[in-house]
């Protein structure tokens, strides 16, 4: 449907030094007892960098389920299971991160746009409880409403703004945000003179086109972290399927030729 350049999210993070004093069982009193050496911390930037890499690879599972090329999601879910570090990291994070990996290795597995769907929303959602329990508030880019027109193209230019606003509030989290980009997905529906001339193709786009705005009203009324990941998960797997509408793959990024 059209050719998307990827945003990058960009997340300036100032990491705490978390300092870890081991208790020993010696019997001796403790005066005596020789104090465990704290755990080297790992630098600031370091711990940065790897979130910022981490963030680069949820983008592009995203992307990927968005536009339903569930083998280009293989690799960036693997390395978000295989490689996310919890060393260095806010105290509290740790079963935060542990529960996103166990996602990201489900996406990686999934055999299903489905399952692809709901365990990448997970993984969005985990960063952004992340953030609040690491007390961080991401800095994240302002996306630029598209320039508008008519059409195809045009119209689901509109809705990969309005999927990205909401990919953003759960990132943050940012209610603002998610409420912006109901708004967005909300927009007016298709007309019938920008459709395409197949038959097929036509009553497929305006199944998938209705059921988006369902599930925009859902998404207005989700008010807490589940609600809000049940519809977006639904979000995702809607725009993979009519994505992936005659066989063809399109959507964010490049894509997929078949």
């Amino acid at each position: 449907m059209f050719r998307h350049t990827r945003w990058v999210v960009l997340v300036f993070l100032t990491v705490p030094v978390a300092f870890v004093l081991a208790c020993g069982g010696s019997s001796q009193p403790p005066a005596q007892q020789a104090a465990a050496p704290a755990d080297p911390a790992k630098p600031a930037a370091d711990v940065a960098k790897h979130m910022h890499d981490h963030l680069a690879r949820v983008t592009d599972v995203q992307e990927a389920v968005i536009r339903g090329d569930l083998d280009a999601a293989v690799e960036p879910a693997k390395w978000i299971a295989d490689h996310q570090e919890t060393e260095g990291l806010p105290a509290g994070t740790e079963p935060i991160v542990a529960d996103m990996k166990r996602f990201a290795a489900a996406v990686a597995q999934a055999k299903d746009i489905k399952t692809a769907s709901t365990s990448t929303a997970m993984v969005v959602s985990y960063c952004g409880q992340c953030h609040v329990a690491a007390k961080i508030t991401p800095k994240l880019p302002e996306i630029a409403k598209p320039a508008g027109g008519r059409g195809v193209t045009a119209h689901m230019m509109e809705h990969q703004w309005a999927m990205d606003l909401l990919y953003q509030g759960l990132m943050a989290p940012s209610d603002a945000l998610w409420t912006k980009g109901v708004a967005a997905m909300q927009a007016a529906p298709l007309a019938g003179a920008s459709l395409p001339k197949d038959a097929k193709l036509t009553k497929e786009i305006l199944a998938s086109e209705k059921q988006v705005h369902e599930l925009a009203a859902k998404a207005l009324a989700a008010m807490d972290i589940g609600s809000k990941v049940a519809v977006y998960g639904e979000l995702l797997g809607n725009c993979a399927s009519c994505h992936g509408l005659h066989g063809k793959v399109w959507g964010p990024g490049l894509p997929k030729k078949t």
